[in-house]
């Protein structure tokens, strides 16, 4: 059995993090904000949902880590939330027109401080508390009455289970050892909010059906066996075996309370769509639009490019260990610190180029 998050945090995050907030504003479900579409529930706003879920999974490592005494890592943790997904939760937020993103990414550089400046527990414990709130007020903006719909939470579960698989490959390739504890620890995070998430629809999968339910309580403890604490096992679990155990409960989910299956990556699309987003990234930074120049390369790192990140690591370990920190951080940063337009449109051409070569890697082991 999974070893249970201290109290502290536990209980924090499971009052904060449950359901919607009662005042919180929110559309209907098939309102302005696109919440639904025909035929189900629309893929950018479970994503949204996933990206939020995310940020407390974050945490909750974070959390760990620093009761653990392990500063660094837990520094690590806490500044993920603000590196790899604010800027684009925060462009779905100014969809709406709302103040949440402002406050939310006040409160994950809050939390971060509290880290870094080895608050109490219990004060870093409050300021994990007052993001937790936050995302659920920016998923009631943004996803409205669906967002407290067992189909919804289902395919938020399913998703950041996959996410979480991604993870663990990243982390241990072939198993023979860990290699990235980071995503390592990234993934037990995932994990731990996803299953805290799915004790919240437990009751209409099993009333749904009793045998499904009991496959996705196996499947979950084959994922407790492979994530048992944000320390790696001495035996750590194929990468297969973790894989086969998110698609598992994905599909049973999909099965008992319709949440969205997961969807097969293809390579060629994601790399089109990530050169799409890098033009519009070169367009924006030359018109001075710097915050949507540095939300768009969160969206092509984060939503697209994590996507196929495994594969990339698995065939082209090189090109991989040039573009990801490319992509997920450094085009940022340049961008936010004011970098020369040329130097911008040089980093762009670069993970174009990289991200060419990946993709040929791919097409080559699959041909």
């Amino acid at each position: 059995m999974r070893r249970a998050l201290p109290l502290l945090i536990a209980l924090l995050l499971l009052a904060g993090a449950c359901g919607q907030p009662d005042d919180g504003p929110g559309p209907a479900a098939s309102g302005e904000n696109g919440a639904t579409q025909e035929g189900g529930l629309d893929p950018e706003i479970i994503r949204f949902g996933e990206a939020l879920a995310q940020i407390r999974g974050h945490h909750a490592v974070a959390f760990e880590l620093y009761e653990a005494g392990d500063l660094e890592a837990a520094t690590t943790h806490a500044g993920h939330p603000l590196v790899e997904i604010f800027d684009s939760v925060r462009s779905e937020l100014g969809e709406t027109d709302s103040d949440v993103g402002e406050l939310l990414g006040s409160a994950l550089e809050e939390a971060l401080a509290a880290v870094k400046q080895e608050a109490p527990a219990g004060e870093v414990a409050t300021k994990f508390q007052e993001v937790a709130n936050l995302t659920q007020d920016a998923l009631a903006q943004v996803a409205g009455d669906d967002a407290g719909t067992p189909a919804f939470r289902g395919s938020v579960v399913a998703a950041l289970l996959g996410t979480a698989a991604h993870e663990y490959e990243e982390a241990v390739g072939d198993g023979s050892e860990v290699r990235l504890l980071v995503e390592y620890q990234d993934g037990y995070g995932f994990v731990t909010e996803a299953r805290r998430l799915y004790e919240d629809i437990a009751s209409e999968v099993s009333s749904a059906s009793t045998e499904e339910a009991e496959e996705i309580d196996e499947a979950f403890e084959v994922l407790d066996e492979a994530f048992p604490s944000p320390e790696p096992p001495e035996q750590l679990a194929p990468a297969l075996d973790v894989e086969s155990a998110a698609e598992l409960i994905d599909h049973e989910l999909e099965e008992t309370v319709d949440a969205e299956p997961l969807e097969e990556a293809d390579p060629e699309a994601i790399a089109a769509e990530i050169e799409e987003l890098l033009d519009e990234v070169v367009e924006a930074y030359e018109a001075g639009e710097t915050e949507e120049a540095a939300e768009l390369v969160a969206e092509a790192y984060l939503e697209n490019y994590e996507v196929i990140e495994a594969e990339v690591i698995e065939l082209a370990p090189d090109v991989n260990a040039e573009l990801e920190p490319l992509l997920g951080a450094e085009l940022r940063r340049q961008i936010q610190e004011g970098a020369r337009p040329e130097d911008i449109e040089a980093m762009v051409q670069r993970a174009r180029v990289l991200l060419a070569e990946a993709v040929e890697a791919i097409e080559e082991e699959e041909g």
